[in-house]
């Protein structure tokens, strides 16, 4: 099967939306099938509005047998402001009461600014068995890769990774353009049962609609030396760890408030925080308001390499990622191959991936005091921690491998080449639920 995949970003960027497309993209090669992925050359998600970012010089390449070809990232002239401006005008239109998509379609090549992406598309070769377009937030490579596919009668499938639940959020999701080819799509593959559920009331066929979850390689993890890194930091007692974009919606923030409340009741625990500062973001004024005392119990570490990441995981006694903007959080399935318990928040896709009070607790999102009163509770009780930590990992081993997920896949594209297969079973039947 020739099959084409298109998203916004790919290695070695790093990102929810990202992994999931290498791992099942590498999986197809193996199983002998021929991918190609347009995306663009971001190194990082600020790339996307702010032209100072590094960029990917290399234009097609191979990443482990997968054919990669990127497309330029190009901006509006006053960036980052003029794309902040052109978003908030997008969603501004999407919501008024008449029919925007006429000027929403015009707009939608420069969210983000990739237009020479349809051109590059259209220059490939036809002979696609199926075409397939990842996350609707960063909507025109997946839009114009439901272009491509409808141009030349192909199979669509698309991945939107809604982020579910506040408004706020949801509006970068949800535009009538983005639902547009949501809607058409001859399959949507969705994470949670959540974001499943919200796409059928939002007009998506629920009879198109499939939910697989998302995964990792246990043999590929648990490998982390937690005293080398200890002892490199110089940490003793409880580590609490976050792992991901350090924004405001990620509850970056959030959790330094929290930590703050137990430093001031002589809790004795030290944060790590591993990610890529993203900006416009909070974060370094809430950090420079801390005490000189405080900042010496966070570590910033910055983005961090695989070797470190995993001596940081196999060093964690609790992980927590407060995020409103999750569709999943593959990170969370990480901490629980190493028998870590997980915070997380009511929010997104979060509440199918988490089960509450038995492999990790569920807050609020920006209720940093309960919050602290969470991870209070677990630094409180070992085992309690190890029991959830041994539940979480026992779910990822029987639900959670990128090759229960690849199975899943399969099937979806393997309905579409042959339609005698039949219909596959809905959200109803199978809910991807924790």
């Amino acid at each position: 099967m020739r099959i084409l995949h298109a998203s916004a970003a790919y290695w070695p960027f790093v990102g929810g939306a990202e992994t999931f497309l290498q791992a099942i993209s590498e999986r197809l090669v193996r199983q002998g099938h021929s991918v190609l992925v347009a995306t663009t050359d971001a190194t990082n998600a600020q790339c996307f509005w702010d032209p100072q970012q590094p960029r990917i010089p290399i234009r097609e390449e191979q990443v482990n047998g997968v054919r990669v070809i990127r497309s330029p990232v190009q901006h509006l002239p006053l960036a980052p402001w003029s794309f902040y401006l052109l978003r908030r005008a997008a969603t501004d239109l999407a919501r008024l009461p008449f029919n925007t998509l006429p000027v929403l379609d015009r707009l939608a090549p420069f969210m983000p600014g990739v237009p020479s992406l349809e051109k590059t598309l259209a220059q490939l070769r036809p002979g696609f068995d199926l075409v397939h377009g990842v996350n609707i937030a960063l909507e025109w490579p997946l839009i114009a890769a439901w272009r491509y596919a409808r141009r030349y009668g192909l199979p669509f499938v698309a991945t939107p990774l809604l982020h579910v639940g506040e408004r706020a959020v949801q509006r970068f999701y949800t535009m009538p353009h983005q639902l547009q080819a949501l809607r058409n799509a001859d399959r949507v593959i969705v994470l949670t049962g959540i974001e499943g559920r919200e796409l059928g009331h939002l007009g998506v066929p629920e009879e198109r609609i499939h939910c697989l979850g998302a995964g990792i390689d246990p043999e590929r993890l648990q490998r982390g030396d937690a005293a080398r890194f200890r002892a490199r930091y110089g940490v003793d007692g409880h580590l609490v760890t976050f792992i991901g974009s350090v924004t405001d919606d990620k509850g970056a923030v959030h959790l330094v408030q929290a930590m703050r409340r137990l430093w001031n009741r002589n809790i004795r625990a030290t944060l790590a925080i591993a990610g890529r500062p993203v900006k416009p973001s909070t974060f370094d004024r809430a950090y420079a308001n801390l005490s000189d005392p405080e900042r010496t119990r966070i570590h910033l570490l910055g983005p961090v390499s695989d070797d470190l990441k995993q001596d940081l995981l196999a060093a964690t006694d609790l992980f927590v990622m407060p995020s409103r903007v999750d569709s999943f959080g593959i990170v969370y399935l990480e901490a629980w191959a190493y028998g870590v318990p997980v915070i997380g928040c009511r929010a997104g896709g979060v509440p199918d991936v988490i089960s509450d009070g038995r492999d990790g607790l569920l807050v609020e999102f920006g209720d940093h005091a309960s919050l602290a009163a969470a991870i209070e509770s677990l630094l409180d009780n070992p085992e309690l921690r190890r029991a959830m930590g041994q539940h979480g990992r026992a779910k990822v081993t029987a639900k959670y491998t990128w090759d229960h997920i690849y199975d899943g896949l399969q099937a979806v594209y393997d309905s579409l080449a042959d339609p005698s297969m039949g219909a596959l079973e809905t959200p109803g039947s199978h809910p991807c639920t924790s």
